[in-house]
């Protein structure tokens, strides 16, 4: 083993060589990475296929590779004492290490508050490395297991075999306190998925600056790099009761730091019946909200919640028959009722970006205006309730901590009607291969029953379930917004 060079407590590993030679060089992330892909996939010696563990190597390299991710995680510095020279003699574990750096080569790395980064990748099938807010890997048993294929979060996925949730991997969605109910009815939506790089974003109008795509992580972002530039989505009337979501991630900041201004008005530039304006700063997010009578407009609301500046921040807007909720996060933030609203017919997004700031952008990742419903006890009488609001891990059947108030809304219905039975259907878009979506959709039916029997008390002899795939869609799957009108979870009065 030739000279290595040590990482101290308060330095990045940057580009640390463990080996002498072309094919024993490596990073501290591919160090880490070589790690992941040997104990995940079994790879230790790459002989003419297939990787595969060799007898008596496994040990040896198992030691190795667990110092590398030690000096990662730890930084304590790589050195003769601490790999010793007889287990890089090993010919089986020197080959562990350079099949895991070829394996490797496509992760990306993800801080682990920013969901949306991993669900990207997994759906483009990267290896990902998920780190701290200084970009620091955090340790084995904190990594997500290796994607083995993409999908659409809460709808499709690829081809490739996904991983069932163990039993109990659900998460508890009793404890979490957030209340936000998505609307149902799809009215706009938008994801980036359609847009290219280059050109302007085909469902949203762009004024007093260029909005740009970007695509690295494993992310697809719509940046507004200019103060004041203003981006409106596609659409022309909103219905008195509503909900709007957006998946928001802003750039570096000081001083005043970034954020977005929501004004909604009846005619094109006219006096807003509602106005949000959100300051993302370093000690929270500062909101201050206006509404009412465009003339002479209520100031509802100016608070703070403690969000981080350096993590994507998940906007939710909740209007229902004069009741204004808004919240960061699953935070409710504001709660204003007897607010009379004048008719919403456009809906302009300002950008607010510290100028002179290198770095300093406001972003949108993810966009969804729908129309609120009756609650699932009222709508079920009827014969079926279809929802938007059960959202899954991508290309699993494990539900997102986000969906807890929908399951709990269709709970409490369900335990007010003791004597029916439902039928509980699963459907995706068409994304990917259709077996894999029937299976997918199947398993993400049988999760939904799973919960509202283990954490909400329904009987499990009242509860039956389908997947149906792709083969029932509404719309048609050829935009971002009918594929995720298609992603969906339907409850049928048996």
């Amino acid at each position: 083993m030739g000279d290595t060079e040590t990482w101290g407590r308060d330095r990045e590993p940057t580009a640390v060589r463990v080996w002498t030679g072309s094919e024993a060089r490596s990073t501290g992330y591919r160090c880490f990475r070589e790690l992941r892909a040997a104990e995940s996939n079994g790879i230790v010696q790459p002989r003419g296929g297939r990787p595969r563990w060799v007898a008596g190597a496994q040990t040896n390299t198992k030691s190795l590779l667990r110092e590398c991710c030690h000096a990662v995680t730890n930084g304590p510095g790589i050195s003769a004492g601490h790999v010793a020279p007889d287990v890089v003699k090993d010919t089986a574990t020197q080959e562990v290490v350079d099949a895991g750096i070829q394996a490797t080569e496509n992760a990306i790395s993800c801080v682990v508050t920013d969901q949306a980064c991993i669900d990207q990748a997994r759906r483009e099938g990267r290896e990902v490395v998920v780190t701290n807010k200084k970009g620091k890997p955090l340790p084995p048993d904190q990594q997500p297991k290796p994607a083995q294929s993409a999908g659409s979060t809460g709808g499709a996925a690829s081809s490739a075999a996904s991983t069932p949730a163990a039993a109990g991997s659900q998460p508890n969605l009793t404890a979490v306190k957030s209340d936000f109910i998505p609307g149902e009815k799809t009215i706009f939506f938008d994801d980036f998925s359609d847009m290219v790089g280059g050109e302007s974003p085909p469902h949203w109008r762009v004024r007093g600056g260029a909005a740009g795509l970007y695509t690295g992580a494993g992310i697809r972002q719509l940046n507004l790099p200019t103060h004041g530039m203003v981006v409106s989505p596609n659409l022309k009337g909103l219905p008195k009761n509503f909900t709007l979501e957006m998946d928001l991630k802003f750039g570096t900041q000081t001083g005043n730091g970034n954020g977005m201004i929501w004004r909604f008005t009846r005619v094109p530039d006219g006096p807003q019946t509602l106005l949000i304006n959100a300051r993302v700063q370093e000690g929270g997010t500062r909101l201050v909200v206006y509404a009412g009578n465009p003339d002479d407009p209520e100031n509802t609301a100016d608070t703070n919640v403690k969000v981080s500046p350096d993590e994507p921040i998940q906007f939710a807007l909740w209007v229902q028959d004069g009741r204004i909720r808004l919240y960061l996060n699953g935070i409710r933030a504001m709660d204003a009722n007897q607010i009379a609203l004048e008719q919403i017919n456009y809906i302009d997004v300002e950008a607010v970006v510290e100028p002179e700031t290198p770095g300093a952008y406001a972003g949108i990742r993810r966009a969804r205006f729908a129309e609120t419903s009756p609650d699932f006890g009222k709508v079920i009488m009827s014969g079926r309730y279809v929802t938007h609001g059960i959202l899954f891990d991508t290309d699993s059947d494990r539900i997102k901590p986000e969906s807890a108030a929908t399951i709990k809304m269709i709970a409490s219905g369900m335990q007010a009607n003791p004597g029916i039975n439902f039928l509980i259907e699963g459907h995706t878009d068409s994304t990917g291969d259709a077996a894999h979506n029937m299976d997918l959709s199947k398993r993400r039916a049988e999760a939904v029953k799973s919960v509202l029997v283990s954490q909400f008390g329904i009987d499990a002899g009242r509860l039956t379930t389908a997947g149906l795939g792709a083969s029932k869609p509404v719309v048609p799957n050829n935009t971002p917004q009918g594929r995720a009108e298609n992603r969906r979870v339907e409850i049928v009065r048996q």
